[in-house]
């Protein structure tokens, strides 16, 4: 009984995190502080974000201009958000700033969850992991990775 109890366990995990596809200038959201800083360096710069009854977020500088949030200093706590430059897609890039909304619509391959004039939002249902775009004068600005929707 105890095996059976454990099999369902793990089953249950596995299926609840799916392997991350989606990369924000070479991290991802399944990454700790420890793998990204193995990854891409130390980070140059760290500042807190947000204190609450339930801790403080932080948020980490490196040097490709990737920013990455975590809940806490905990070098094995996973990003909660990652705001970046390049968006690659199982490890192939995607698309960088500067591309233009309607060719990054037409390489998603898929309708957006949301938009408005200055944004574009996907949802990774498998993952649960939101991809949101934003856009300036009709080109990607900046790609925002997160477990969170930031446009709401």
């Amino acid at each position: 009984m105890r095996w059976l109890l454990l099999i369902c366990l793990s089953l249950s995990s596995l299926a609840y995190e799916a392997p991350q596809i989606w990369a924000v200038d070479g991290a991802s959201l399944a990454f700790s502080r420890t793998q990204i800083e193995a990854q891409l360096g130390p980070a140059r710069g760290d500042r807190p974000l947000k204190r609450s009854f339930a801790g403080e977020t932080w948020e980490y500088t490196y040097a490709n201009g990737l920013k990455v949030d975590f809940r806490d200093r905990d070098r094995g706590r996973h990003a909660m958000a990652l705001v970046g430059r390049r968006f690659t897609s199982r490890g192939r890039l995607m698309c960088q700033a500067g591309v233009r909304r309607e060719q990054f619509i037409e390489l998603m391959g898929e309708a957006p969850l949301a938009q408005d004039e200055d944004q574009v939002v996907y949802y990774d249902q498998a993952r649960l992991a939101y991809l949101t775009v934003y856009f300036i004068e009709g080109k990607a600005a900046e790609f925002v990775l997160s477990r969170f929707r930031v446009d709401q």
